[in-house]
């Protein structure tokens, strides 16, 4: 959680400071640890821990990360690691990324499915009063980005049209919708022709495509690794049956983990008949009340079909395909970004997802406050100090989390 002191040629330098592919994986395992309350969570601890504290992203890159990810196929939270790993360290950066930030999770669902199925069905555990400081916080990360990007009154107006669409008709097909009106919106409000930035004004790095040799020898690593794992432990079919479930539900998924539940529920426990409806209802219960992606659950699904090998393929399985997907676009997108109409066009959508990262702490928490001064409470003071004070949120959670269990 160190930051580089050795000076970086300026061909290389697109921030003040670089950080370390051993500090990104732990930075991104910190925010994978912390991250309760889904997507819009995983990014407000993100802006905390890598532009406020390490500086080493900025506002519009975190918007732009999200932005992305809304409109590609998978898991909104690790598509958005998957391009802050790459545009600070490229493909190892990204792949650094994307295991840190599923680490913890995969980790604490593994422990709990092995406990499952040994012994009985845990008590429903209890994170109450951790909601509402989550809320708070995604809140609270809204506003200050609102106050460092939104420039013009029209800015204000899309976020605020997103902040409703969202709380109101939160439909993936209206969020996306959303997200293209934002980008039209941007093109005709801010953008001017003859500001066109000529290619010898971008940066070297972002004229550079990826490695693809680098990618696929690591994808073929990856595969090798679980082949191996799955033939030791006698579960090559399963694994097999396991990789090609997820990772069409990967390819075919856009709105995030919880638009998928129902599509899950259909395939694993009626169609395929992998798990009963009470072990699905464990899986998906596990992964609420444990930080990183609601899809974390497939974890402890591929668990109960074939062991840690079943556990590893699946988790891979649901992450993997549209992470690459996601890398691919960040290469093209870090090409064309520095164009003056997609300038417009992601001014635009930035102030559409400020508008959703706010709206986030809604469907995350105040929708259910009700009349529970004690959750009000804790929204209020969590959101005054994420606001007002420089406390890192994971003291935030860790006094919440502390008195959810007293």
């Amino acid at each position: 959680m160190f930051l580089l002191t050795i000076p970086i040629p300026n061909k290389l330098k697109t921030l003040a400071c670089k950080i370390t592919l051993s500090q990104l994986f732990w930075n991104f395992f910190l925010i994978g640890s912390l991250s309760f309350g889904g997507h819009m969570a995983l990014v407000a601890m993100v802006r905390k821990q890598l532009v406020e504290k390490l500086k080493v992203l900025k506002d519009e890159q975190v918007l732009e990360g999200a932005s992305l990810a809304a409109m590609l196929p998978g898991p909104l939270a690790v598509n958005s690691v998957v391009y802050y790993g790459y545009i600070l360290h490229g493909i190892r950066g990204a792949f650094a990324s994307f295991f840190g930030v599923l680490l913890p999770t995969t980790l604490l669902v593994l422990v709990f499915a092995a406990f499952y199925f040994s012994v009985s069905q845990p008590d429903q555990l209890h994170i109450d009063y951790v909601i509402p400081a989550v809320a708070a916080i995604i809140a609270g990360v809204g506003i200050s980005m609102g106050k460092q990007q939104i420039r013009f009154w029209s800015q204000g107006i899309l976020a605020l049209l997103a902040l409703l669409i969202s709380v109101f008709a939160s439909h993936v097909l209206f969020l996306i919708g959303t997200l293209f009106v934002g980008g039209l919106a941007g093109y005709l409000l801010y953008f001017k022709s003859d500001q066109q930035q000529s290619s010898q004004n971008i940066p070297e790095q972002a004229k550079t495509l990826p490695d693809i040799k680098q990618l696929v020898v690591v994808l073929l690593s990856i595969a090798f690794v679980l082949g191996i794992l799955a033939g030791i432990s006698g579960n090559l079919k399963t694994s097999l049956s396991l990789a090609t479930v997820f990772s069409g539900m990967s390819l075919t998924l856009f709105g995030g983990g919880y638009v998928i539940i129902p599509i899950m529920k259909q395939a694993l426990v009626s169609d395929l008949s992998w798990v009963s409806l009470s072990e699905f209802n464990a899986a998906i219960g596990i992964s609420q009340v444990t930080p990183g992606p609601i899809l974390s659950s497939v974890t402890f699904i591929g668990y109960k079909l074939a062991g840690i090998s079943g556990a590893i393929t699946a988790t891979l399985a649901i992450f993997l395909p549209s992470g690459v997907i996601m890398l691919l676009v960040a290469s093209l997108h870090e090409r064309i970004k520095h164009q003056a109409a997609i300038t417009a066009m992601m001014t635009g959508i930035r102030s559409v997802v400020i508008g959703l990262i706010i709206s986030g702490a809604y469907t995350v928490g105040i929708a259910s406050f009700g009349t529970d001064v004690f959750s009000w409470g804790v929204f209020v003071l969590a959101l005054g100090a994420t606001l007002f004070t420089k406390i890192h949120p994971s003291i935030i959670i860790g006094i919440t989390l502390t008195i959810s269990f007293i």
